[in-house]
């Protein structure tokens, strides 16, 4: 790993995916990751006019698939890091670096620097996304997907689920997230922190996902849930509303909107 920029550390941080990667079920967090978001990532960064064989940085790389996407797509090298490599793996063209963001950027320059679901997640946003621009070649282009909230249950399959979901979303989006330095409203600002960075080219594509019981949004959900049950439990949340939010996710009839999802690209002027 090359030389890293030093950041100020945040005693409050708390792992950006809410999850322990190392475990069965952080793997399947991951995979779950790939399914839902990859189709659109692909879709975004096809479109980017990138050098022959770039190099680029890819944040929060998780089981490696947007990775081997980028390498696969453009033939080039591509350093990949996370808090945990376990299930990043090293294949052709990425180089795998167990690395924390918030420690430093490593250093470019980069024709590509693509997180998803990163910054939003991590206090210290706006001083990383100005070392990640600092780290991007002329010409080079910054790629940001972050999630906020849509917080919308459109069909609850029992009326009390209408409570539930209000507890729950209260525990997690407005205690345990923003205590631990979480902000939601990130994704949609991104567009104009780019501007005010800079950069040209500025493009932002926002997504709504709808939600089924027992479909992947759902089983993901759930999964979290599982992953983050002390901190949701230490807000007061009963055990009780939590099996019956989960037992909700898995019925047929439940439709909701958990997230927003907003990709945001841009791109360093060329000197």
């Amino acid at each position: 790993m090359t030389t890293m920029k030093p950041i100020s550390p945040n005693d409050h941080y708390f792992d950006h995916y809410l999850f322990d990667n190392g475990s069965d079920l952080g793997a399947q967090q991951l995979n779950s990751l790939s399914a839902l978001f990859d189709g659109t990532t692909r879709s975004v960064l096809s479109t980017l006019p990138l050098p022959a064989s770039p190099n680029s940085l890819e944040i929060g790389a998780g089981n490696g698939s947007v990775a081997r996407m980028i390498a696969e797509q453009t033939g080039g090298q591509v350093v990949a890091i996370d808090l945990d490599t376990t299930h990043l793996p090293r294949t052709p063209g990425v180089e795998p670096h167990r690395h924390d963001i918030r420690e430093g950027v490593p250093a470019g320059p980069f024709d590509l620097i693509h997180a998803r679901l990163v910054l939003t997640h991590l206090p210290a946003r706006r001083e990383i996304f100005a070392q990640l621009i600092d780290e991007l070649a002329p010409g080079g282009w910054l790629v940001l997907a972050d999630v906020g909230l849509a917080d919308e249950l459109l069909v609850a399959p029992e009326e009390s689920d209408h409570d539930v979901w209000r507890k729950y979303n209260d525990a997690a989006y407005r205690q345990v997230g923003p205590a631990a330095g979480h902000d939601y409203l990130w994704a949609e600002q991104t567009e104009a922190a780019m501007f005010g960075a800079g950069l040209s080219e500025v493009s932002a594509e926002h997504l709504v996902p709808l939600a089924r019981g027992g479909g992947p949004w759902a089983v993901y959900q759930s999964n979290l849930s599982k992953q983050a049950e002390a901190p949701l439990l230490a807000t007061g949340l009963s055990m009780t509303d939590m099996d019956r939010y989960r037992a909700m996710l898995t019925d047929p009839e439940f439709r909701a909107r958990f997230f927003s999802l907003t990709y945001t690209a841009g791109r360093k002027p060329s000197a």
